[in-house]
């Protein structure tokens, strides 16, 4: 499905040299979960502001691991699924002075967001063809 309001890099994957998520119980990674409800007419706009601060200023903070962002179709949400090697790596984060400027900006955009930190239990694929 595709809408008129994309950005032109919306579905580019950047070129950092790093590997894309890895799903993978054993990695004892940390699942952050952002959700952001937003103003249909902003979701460009903020998810154009979370590449651009995960590119400039997230993947270099310690511990962070990947990021992905989702839009829901009626524009309202944008989701953030986030890795990071552990909560202590989390809490450093958003005690972060450059992380917790970003974490005001994007409220500048969104009308509100809810970061949930889960654990990787289980990963099942498709069955093969």
């Amino acid at each position: 499905m595709s809408t008129s309001q994309e950005s032109p890099a919306a579905h580019e994957v950047p070129d950092t040299g790093m590997r894309l998520t890895t799903l993978d119980p054993g990695a004892g990674y940390v699942t952050l979960i952002n959700t952001y409800v937003v103003a249909p007419e902003r979701a460009e706009e903020l998810l154009d502001f979370l590449v651009r601060s995960t590119l400039e200023t997230l993947r270099y903070v310690p511990g962070f691991v990947s990021a992905n962002l989702h839009v829901n179709f009626d524009r309202t949400q944008v989701v953030n699924y986030a890795q990071w090697k552990s909560h202590e790596a989390v809490a450093a984060a958003r005690e972060n002075p450059k992380v917790a400027a970003l974490m005001r900006q994007q409220l500048q955009i969104a009308q509100s967001f809810a970061p949930i930190q889960y654990e990787l239990r289980n990963s099942v694929a498709a069955a093969s063809s």
